[in-house]
């Protein structure tokens, strides 16, 4: 399984060097999508959630450190899985390569599964409704995954959550919280387009800040967009139900069939969003519901005022010394362990 490979140049390792998040998402041929995971945790957590691994990359350092992980590609998926292992020097070209621990892998991209399947006896969901940060949607999935939330479900303008940045800040946890788009009619084509649009030059011009590989750099890029969010105004408890702080949407939006969806599929939803109307976050009507969809804003705009007037309840995190919200992942970390499923 062990390829030497001398310089970036040698074309198996485009996926790696050359391919755009887009191309790597192949509209066009889907059957041929990928996804990239970078170190060796966050590699395994993708083989644990059963992802099928393309190939591997690494440096001679990391053999003996991955030598586990890669005798298990062996025993699961055979031999044919290459693993190349290249030079330091090349492999520090990479954007971000420092912060990759040394190993990559390329997998193949999974078809995403019906919100029906998804949610099946779940209690407690996720919705991220058209969240524009890579940073915010990983750190989501992360606290989904430690605090308890069945599955997530992302909203078509809604940014990729195997997106690199998204599954690097995840810490693989993308791969063991079920999640899949929610308010189109073709699940499969919205992997890869409006939402995953978005991701295309923006973010792709994000991950380029990082110069020479250079790990500081990466992780500048990743600070920079987190730290823009929250000076514009970060709504992470989404959006004011009125004024300029909550957005308007059309007869399109996800909403309009997402939201009676959730609903026959027993699901009550809680918007969180500023409102006169709110309620608490310890309501206690609300934390007794059995089945609950908990729907978290976009940064800055936060929820659609349709978003909102559909959902069965507004709710607000109580604030103190005048803040009037938290960050997007901060908010959803104490709104998923406030609204935890209690035995």
């Amino acid at each position: 399984m062990i390829v030497e490979v001398s310089t970036l140049d040698d074309k198996r390792l485009d996926a790696y060097a050359r391919l755009t998040e887009a191309q790597l998402r192949s509209k066009l041929e889907p059957e041929r999508a990928l996804f990239i995971a970078e170190s060796g945790k966050v590699i395994e957590r993708a083989l644990a959630g059963g992802m099928e691994p393309l190939s591997l990359l690494m440096e001679e350092k990391w053999r003996a450190p991955m030598q586990p992980i890669i005798d298990e590609v062996a025993a699961r998926w055979g031999e044919g899985v290459p693993v190349f292992v290249a030079p330091h020097d090349e492999l520090a070209k990479l954007t971000g390569f420092e912060l990759t621990r040394g190993a990559l892998g390329a997998f193949r991209r999974p078809a995403l599964p019906s919100v029906a399947d998804v949610v099946a006896g779940a209690r407690r969901i996720a919705v991220l409704e058209d969240i524009t940060n890579h940073t915010n949607v990983g750190a989501i999935f992360r606290s989904a995954a430690a605090l308890g939330v069945d599955a997530v479900l992302v909203t078509p303008a809604c940014y990729d959550p195997l997106y690199r940045r998204a599954v690097r800040v995840s810490m693989g946890t993308v791969f063991q919280v079920p999640w899949t788009r929610i308010g189109t009619a073709d699940v499969g084509e919205s992997a890869t387009s409006a939402g995953a649009r978005a991701v295309g030059a923006d973010a792709d011009a994000a991950d380029a800040r990082a110069v020479d590989g250079r790990a500081a750099d990466a992780e500048g890029a990743d600070a920079e967009g987190e730290g823009t969010a929250d000076v514009a105004g970060v709504h992470a408890v989404a959006a004011r139900a009125t004024g300029a702080g909550s957005r308007a949407t059309d007869a399109g939006g996800w909403a309009v069939e997402g939201v009676p969806l959730l609903h026959e599929l027993g699901f009550k939803t809680a918007a969180m969003a500023l409102s006169d109307e709110s309620v608490p976050l310890d309501d206690p009507a609300l934390n007794a519901e059995e089945r609950l969809a908990i729907v978290l804003g976009t940064e800055g705009d936060g929820l659609a005022r349709d978003t909102i007037a559909r959902c069965d309840y507004t709710v607000r995190i109580p604030m103190a010394r005048g803040v009037d919200s938290l960050n997007v992942a901060a908010a959803s970390a104490v709104a998923f362990w406030q609204l935890r499923a209690r035995a």
